[in-house]
């Protein structure tokens, strides 16, 4: 994903972030109180509620930038090279972001059925598959997946890589903010990822 120069419009729909973002009680006031995208996630991250701020940003984000951010997080994955299904699933979300294909959404959808759900890179994929134009299977009325749908599902994978063995007790979800608010500035999200590396490269793996 190339980067950019100018902060990205957001998606904010008071109402879907109420429903649909699962913010605690604390973030919900600061919705209440502020209309403007950015602002919100400011305010989230300037009280400490940095978990809020994750899964707000995921919402709000346009599908690439969100579908993007979980594809970096999961790049993190010291392990992914190795699981060649999960690779698979990331892989192909990364190539809908690059293209926009409707096929290679509905590609990214059956890599995600092969992965466990336990695990981030099947709802990496499942973000990508939600973005296309529908989730009815081929041949059958085209049915167009709600529009918080790949929002959620960015959410549940940086919440899930989270807690991978292979990162568990390195990496919070709270960790993951500072990628996400480079996609939302406009930039590509690699110097965010690079730092994060940098810092697990410091840490021993839990129990070492």
């Amino acid at each position: 994903m190339a980067a950019q120069s100018a902060s990205i419009p957001l998606r904010f729909q008071r109402a879907e972030l109420e429903a649909k973002a699962d913010l605690t009680a604390e973030g919900r006031a600061l919705l209440g109180k502020i209309a403007h995208p950015e602002r919100l996630v400011g305010a989230l991250v300037d009280s400490g509620n940095r978990r809020d701020a994750v899964y707000a940003l995921a919402l709000m984000l346009p599908h690439r930038q969100a579908v993007w951010w979980a594809c970096m997080a999961a790049r993190v994955l010291p392990d992914l090279e190795r699981r060649k299904q999960d690779l698979a699933a990331v892989s192909w979300a990364e190539r809908w972001v690059q293209g926009g294909a409707s096929a290679d959404a509905e590609r990214a959808g059956e890599l995600a059925n092969a992965c466990d759900p336990d695990f981030a890179p099947a709802w990496v994929a499942t973000a990508a598959y939600w973005s296309g134009p529908s989730i009815a299977p081929r041949g059958q009325q085209a049915v167009p997946p709600a529009p918080h749908l790949p929002g959620v599902a960015a959410r549940i994978a940086l919440l899930l890589l989270s807690q991978d063995p292979a990162l568990a007790g390195r990496i919070a979800l709270g960790d993951w903010l500072e990628i996400g608010l480079a996609l939302m500035s406009g930039g590509n999200g690699s110097q965010a990822q690079a730092e994060l590396r940098g810092r697990l490269a410091v840490l021993k793996p839990a129990g070492q």
